[in-house]
């Protein structure tokens, strides 16, 4: 038997099959999580919170469903007790969680609503999800087709894009702290409890160890200092566990694991008989490199990877979304699974994790973002129907969807960072700029140009992207709100100091667009004649990269290629 291996367990009521990630029995509902953390069930935390369920539990915390007093709300609830919050370590990585959430306002990670701390423990009130975790999926199907996997993988890579530019590293992907909804199976991110920021040196110390042995990247095994690539390898672990059944390396020890991430290449999907496209088996076992510089330099790079060989398979999104349901049947949080457990599989890697890793707690599917505003969100943003943020430099693309939830939401503790201003390369300067207060746009032009003109052809994109996006998502309104838009050399596409990861990608001397999401700036190549195209593609990746529109973000390239072919300002 090798570590981590699951037995399959059963209900001390019923006898029925149970895993060893459920808290509840599917087949009678017996409690199966301990009673200590049964007895708070009915109290009220932070004031607002009651505390009706428990959805997971873990060695270091508890994670409970709760309601809002007044609104009912629900939310969930991660708990740590007195005496785990005494351990300073314990609470630094607490903390940790709650200041990276803090930052991070994007659909594909899940949102912090409060903090605080209450009689010795220290509570985050989160997003609750409807869904399931990539792991429980996984369990269940025992491997999922590879354009579910590839599509949730999509959805990861967006998230981490966004939190890597704003210098915050996971450093525990795993397939339990990915939840798939239920409604749109879109993925949500969570447990940033060991994420790292690279402007803090805290529990980054060399020599340390953390993460998951079964998805530690080899610097991790070493203790090395580790930056986003890290995340790339735990995901292509993870991807890679997705697609064929069990994760890329299995061992009797620890040591035996982490000494093949060291050492052994993982053996292709192909030649374990699954089939993928070569394109994303190609991608996944480069995300596995040994050496970070074999691996993709970004998220985007790995995403790019993908998307392009959904494309080549010519995937459509409803299509995926039929596969999906199809391979991977419907659960609500609490409800029996739609068939029994799989055989014999490792458990969630945090029941076998080092103690000196994360809060080894797994929450299958308990959180998820349900457009509720995060932190210190200015309440206009979120009057009337339920609105998404869509960041393009300095301004937003709000997309207002009908029929989604309209309750409101409770205060959250602190204040998320407003947005930095725009990003504005340091060698150029600014042969023509101007603002249009009626369009809510602002242009700079390296060289010189009629802003008039651009703003004209912006003004068009918006309207096309309006209308791609309602035919492919009924009910999907766009409203413009203030825009930074740069047109730039070629040049400054490849300049490192454009990227927040300081390395720009190998295809630079061909890209048409970058768009930086904290700055919310989108720098576009000064090539007039491609200008409609160029715009059209940098338009929509800042849309897609904050809000993945069903149907439309997939199809990017069809959008770019009708908007090219109207005329541009020469």
């Amino acid at each position: 038997m090798t570590v981590d291996a699951s037995e399959t367990l059963t209900c001390p009521a019923c006898g029925a099959a149970v895993l060893d990630i459920d808290v509840k029995c599917a087949a009678c509902g017996k409690n199966l999580a301990s009673t200590g953390a049964h007895r708070l069930v009915g109290t009220i935390v932070l004031g607002q919170y009651e505390l009706v369920d428990v959805l997971g539990q873990g060695g270091m915390s508890v994670v409970y469903k709760g309601k809002h007093k007044l609104t009912e709300q629900e939310v969930a609830l991660k708990i740590l007790p007195p005496e785990l919050a005494a351990h300073a370590q314990v609470k630094s990585r607490f903390l940790e969680e709650a200041k990276a959430l803090a930052q991070m306002d994007h659909p594909n990670i899940v949102h912090l609503y409060n903090f605080g701390q209450e009689n010795g423990c220290f509570v985050l009130a989160m997003q609750y999800v409807h869904g399931r975790t990539w792991e429980r999926m996984i369990i269940e199907a025992q491997r999922l087709d590879w354009t579910t996997s590839t599509r949730i993988a999509v959805d990861v890579l967006r998230a981490l894009e966004y939190a890597h530019g704003r210098g915050i590293v996971h450093r525990d992907m795993k397939p339990s702290n990915v939840l798939v909804r239920d409604d749109d199976n879109s993925a949500t991110v969570m447990d940033f409890g060991i994420a790292k920021m690279t402007t803090s040196t805290r529990l980054t110390a060399t020599g340390q160890t953390m993460g998951t042995v079964r998805y530690m990247s080899p610097e991790q095994v070493r203790g090395q200092e580790v930056d986003v690539r890290t995340d790339i390898y735990s995901l292509g672990a993870t991807l890679y566990e997705s697609l064929v059944g069990d994760t890329p390396f299995d061992g009797g020890t620890h040591f035996e694991i982490m000494t093949k991430h060291l050492n052994e290449p993982p053996t292709l999907p192909s030649a374990r008989g699954v089939t993928v496209p070569v394109g994303v088996e190609t991608a996944l076992m480069r995300s596995l490199a040994k050496k970070p510089g074999d691996r993709f330099a970004t998220a985007r790079d790995f995403r790019k990877a993908l998307e392009a060989a959904l494309k080549d398979a010519d995937v459509g999104h409803a299509e995926t979304l039929r596969m999906s349901r199809d391979s991977v049947p419907s659960a609500k949080v609490g409800a029996a699974p739609a068939r029994a457990p799989a055989p014999t599989r490792p458990p969630p890697a945090s029941a076998a994790a080092p103690a000196t890793s994360a809060p080894d707690l797994d929450l299958s599917s308990k959180l998820e973002p349900d457009a509720a505003p995060p932190a210190g969100r200015k309440p206009w943003l979120w009057i009337g129907l339920a609105t998404a943020v869509v960041a393009a430099g300095t301004a937003v693309l709000v997309i207002t969807m009908r029929g989604e939830s309209t309750k409101p939401r409770p205060p959250a503790a602190g204040s998320a960072p407003a947005p930095a201003g725009p990003f504005l390369p340091g060698d150029l300067t600014w042969a023509a700029q101007a603002s249009f207060p009626g369009q809510a746009l602002d242009v700079r032009c390296a060289t010189a140009c009629d802003p008039a003109a651009i703003a004209a052809v912006q003004a068009d994109v918006v309207k096309r992207f309006a209308a791609f996006a309602g035919e492919r998502h009924p009910g999907a309104t766009l409203e413009t709100r203030p825009i930074t838009l740069l047109l730039v050399p070629q040049q400054v596409l490849c300049d490192p100091r454009t990227y927040e990861t300081g390395e720009p990608p190998a295809t630079c001397q061909r890209e048409a667009s970058y768009y930086r999401p904290i700055e919310r700036t989108l720098l576009v190549v000064d090539d007039r004649a491609r200008l409609p195209a160029s715009l059209a593609a940098g338009v929509a990746e800042a849309i897609c990269v904050h809000q993945p529109i069903s149907g439309a973000c997939d199809a990017i390239d069809a959008f770019v290629e009708s908007a090219g072919k109207s005329g541009g300002p020469h």
